[in-house]
């Protein structure tokens, strides 16, 4: 007999392969195989002591403030903690019981499946002010620029045509429409849409429409106007939706949440509830990584990024190069791409599934490496 200490993230499925449990048990078992974390805030005491006995009952465990079992009645903030199964069996129990446990069980109820595999988003800019300088391209060497990133793996590029930095200003839509207008159109003229997902990150409609004309398929909004799903219901184009707070001209002024996490989560919930309405189906959230967010409030985005996938959407992050990095560690823009991969890397983990990125190369070549350690097993040469 031997013993192997193994990784707790190692592939359940290919360990499966190796032990040839039965189908039955695979299916049982792989919804105990990871350990979930939720977070409760203003739970009244007569909940928390509800919840805690049935989550005793399933397996599960619930930590709550040292006097919530005295039946003391206070608000306060607890930690539920299970497996996918013992969730199940809980949301099961919660949904007959009151004290706001009812809404717990929709919670508990969803999935919040994460993408095995990330899809890499080029960015490129055309005007002289976005703040990553070598994102900038011009009429001469764009396409050369775009062919470059589609050979180097990327699956969307996402075009600007004016920038949205921190205190930038729109200098409105003639501009950006006449930055954009020549480019776009030799995208479709060489047919490049046929070989790459384009999006324009641009809130203007008549912009987007020309895009979306030209053989873009996706719209990037940073503001999210749920006004502008029936444009993307109009040509069965992905909308992404951005959280911002405030305008690029304020949004770095002294930005403040009372519940960061829940006041995204609204702002959502409620966009996705008016584009829906108006037609589009075709959603993508972003949590606006540096709009309108301190550098530890990005941090604990990207931290907790899984808890937007109870939106069943997929989720793009863009920190790419940005400040939250130069927080950490004095850089200037150039030296930035270590903690741009990082912080991709633990997004993926956490939930993204589009990566928005200056460098397509490197991420490329970071995921690939990435996939390969989690395909990787001990047992493969055993078998």
């Amino acid at each position: 007999m031997k013993f192997y200490k193994i990784n707790e993230n190692s592939d359940f499925n290919a360990l499966c392969e190796y032990i040839k449990p039965s189908p039955g048990g695979i299916s049982i078992m792989s919804k105990k195989s990871k350990l979930n974390f939720v977070l409760i805030d203003d739970i009244r005491s007569p909940a928390a002591n509800i919840l805690k006995q049935d989550a005793i009952s399933v397996g599960a465990e619930l930590v709550t403030h040292k006097d919530t079992i005295f039946g003391m009645q206070l608000n306060s903030s607890a930690l539920l903690m299970g497996t996918n199964a013992q969730f199940q069996a809980l949301s099961k129990k919660e949904k007959l019981q009151d004290f706001g446990l009812k809404n717990l069980a929709v919670f508990l109820g969803k999935s919040f499946v994460k993408s095995r595999q990330a899809q890499i988003m080029g960015v490129l800019n055309i005007n002289k002010d976005s703040f990553n300088e070598n994102s900038r391209i011009t009429g001469e060497n764009g396409i050369s620029r775009i062919e470059n990133m589609i050979e180097q793996g990327a699956r969307y590029i996402d075009l600007g045509g004016v920038s949205s930095r921190p205190g930038s200003v729109y200098p409105g839509r003639d501009e950006e429409f006449d930055r954009i207008k020549d480019i776009v159109s030799e995208i479709y003229r060489q047919k490049l849409y046929e070989k790459v997902e384009f999006s324009l990150d641009s809130f203007d409609e008549y912009c987007l429409e020309f895009a979306l004309n030209h053989g873009f398929s996706v719209i990037n909004d940073i503001t999210a106007n749920e006004n502008l799903a029936s444009l993307a219901a109009r040509y069965d184009a992905q909308f992404c939706m951005m959280h911002m707070l405030g305008d690029p001209a304020t949004m770095q002024i002294a930005p403040h949440y009372d519940d960061l996490i829940g006041e995204i989560d609204e702002f959502f919930a409620q966009k996705i509830e008016r584009a829906t309405a108006l037609g589009a189906k075709k959603l993508i959230l972003d949590v606006g990584i540096g709009f309108g967010k301190t550098a530890e409030q990005n941090m604990l985005l990207i931290k907790h990024l899984s808890h937007f996938l109870h939106f069943g959407y997929p989720l793009l992050i863009g920190a790419s190069r940005k400040s939250v990095i130069n927080h950490y560690v004095k850089t200037d823009v150039k030296d930035r791409l270590p903690g741009s991969l990082y912080l991709h890397l633990k997004a993926y983990e956490n939930g993204a599934s589009i990566i928005r990125t200056h460098d397509v190369s490197e991420h490329v070549q970071m995921f690939v490496l990435h996939s390969g350690m989690q395909n990787v097993n001990l047992w493969q040469d055993k078998a």
